[in-house]
């Protein structure tokens, strides 16, 4: 309910907002001169007005996400485990035994995530609740007039701004243990890749499944099309989870490509340099590469980054930059 009167307060001040906005553009005489900032009291009126909604979007996902979320509903405590899940390397026995490793296809979610899931479920269903209620009071394109916003999108604006910032700020949590900023996981190994992709992806599936999408929903504004953090945090998962075999080939592609030495690299024009960097191992204890990829390499030189990129899209990872790929394609072991 408390997530039912939030949407009813956001929509409400955003039917305001433009109310006030489409009467003060009715006023002008130019339309162009709404494109010049605002010339009178109404508008004005209407862009605080809009600026109110958007903070009151604001301090509904803060506090959702920061106290319920991450403190009663503990993914904090998860954020802080994950380091330790990426990184604990496997034990001894199951070294050169993951031909027969099944545990992949039998992965559930972490279990100090269950709490998080759950309200998060909530908050979606609550705002998706909304949407499919106003498609049947009001369905889409009912109404339409030249120049008017449609009333379904309208009034759909809280439950659809409340479900992307919501989707927005979880992603970005997961996201933020997949690139490490602080530093926290040196090494990310097999298994605790997997089970971090396995958790991403309930997340991830909470807001796209069928039902649950506001696109889905036929609501639009504008926005659907943007990579965010949780696509970004859904590709960064995949790729610390690929196979060893598959990490190598990568790691072999990219620094057959920088090294000076190398033939693909001197088509580039790399000058040969004494370069060192720690060696990466699977977890066989297999040598994967004698160098640390570096982004700088890539970034120095317009061609070499041109054909780095093209080579992370051609396995599907568009989300992430080439440091960000580069960061995680290091630490995999």
């Amino acid at each position: 309910s408390n997530v039912t009167d939030w949407v009813s307060l956001i929509a409400g001040t955003h039917l305001a907002a433009q109310a006030v906005l489409q009467h003060a553009a009715n006023g002008h005489m130019f339309p162009e001169e709404m494109e010049e900032g605002p010339h009178n009291l109404l508008d004005r009126v209407g862009k605080s007005m809009e600026q109110l909604r958007d903070a009151m979007v604001e301090d509904f996902i803060s506090a959702f996400v920061e106290t319920i979320v991450m403190e009663r509903a503990k993914l904090a405590s998860y954020m802080m485990r994950a380091p330790f899940l990426l990184s604990e390397p496997p034990s001894p026995e199951r070294r050169g035994k993951r031909e027969h490793d099944k545990s992949a296809d039998a992965l559930s979610l972490s279990p100090d995530l269950n709490d998080s899931i759950h309200v998060v479920s909530l908050g979606v269903r609550a705002c998706n609740a909304i949407m499919h209620k106003l498609m049947d009071m009001i369905p889409q394109g009912e109404g339409d007039t030249p120049n008017a916003i449609e009333p379904h999108t309208m009034l759909s604006f809280g439950s659809y701004s409340i479900h992307k910032a919501l989707e927005f700020a979880i992603g970005q949590k997961l996201l933020d243990i997949a690139i490490d900023p602080q530093g926290m996981t040196p090494e990310i190994y097999l298994s605790g890749a997997r089970q971090f992709q396995h958790d991403v992806a309930a997340f991830e599936r909470l807001f796209h499944l069928s039902g649950n999408d506001s696109a889905a929903n036929g609501v639009t504004h504008g926005k659907d099309n943007q990579i965010g953090p949780m696509e970004r945090a859904l590709t960064a998962s995949h790729l610390m989870a690929l196979e060893p075999t598959q990490i190598k080939a990568i790691r072999e592609a990219f620094r057959t490509l920088a090294v000076p030495s190398s033939t693909i690299g001197s088509l580039f024009g790399r000058r040969a340099d004494d370069q060192t960097g720690a060696g990466a191992y699977d977890i066989d204890g297999n040598e994967m590469s004698n160098e640390r990829l570096n982004a700088d390499d890539f970034y120095s030189d317009e061609r070499l980054m041109e054909e780095a990129i093209n080579m992370l899209e051609a396995k599907g990872i568009t989300a992430l930059s080439l440091n960000e790929s580069l960061g995680i394609i290091n630490r995999r072991r």
